[in-house]
């Protein structure tokens, strides 16, 4: 698929213009998609979401600063079994909650995170993994669902 080099170059501009809160330096490929109040996205400094992402923002999603989101993330903020027909209603109720990624992150492909989750600052989300639990500062998480496969070493990281 040809990308259109001006459309990049300035869609950060038409994500502000909707409201999204974007610092310098960010990027979001053109073909995500932003479900919900774009007012609701906030984007720290140098963050990125690239292609093929969908971000269902009904309740706040808070990016980090120099965190990647890597190619078809899926990003909840709600979930409803679509009551008031659907008898599901009853045992599953509808659920928004916000979404907390910390500073240098990096979400691997193919990752879904569900409402309510907090992810830390330093931590690898594996790619294909679901994470429905919050992660702590400095882990590697993988599977599905996510769990705990290694504690990173803040030391490595300082200047």
């Amino acid at each position: 698929m040809l990308k259109m080099p001006l459309i990049n170059r300035y869609s950060i501009n038409i994500y502000r213009a909707l409201g999204v809160s974007i610092k310098d330096k960010c990027t979001i490929a053109n073909d995500v998609k932003i479900i919900g109040n774009y007012k609701n996205l906030k984007m720290d400094y140098n963050s990125s979401i690239y292609y093929g992402g969908m971000l269902i923002a009904n309740n706040k999603i808070s990016i980090g600063e120099n965190t990647g989101i890597a190619h078809q993330v899926l990003i909840l903020t709600s979930s409803n079994p679509r009551g008031p027909r659907n008898k599901l209603i009853k045992i599953y109720k509808k659920i928004s909650a916000p979404v907390i990624i910390g500073h240098n992150c990096w979400i691997g492909a193919r990752v879904t995170i569900l409402p309510g989750v907090k992810i830390g600052n330093y931590c690898v989300v594996a790619a294909g993994s679901v994470v429905n639990k919050d992660v702590p500062d400095y882990t590697v998480v993988a599977g599905v669902p996510a769990k705990p496969i290694k504690r990173l070493d803040p030391r490595a990281f300082q200047e």
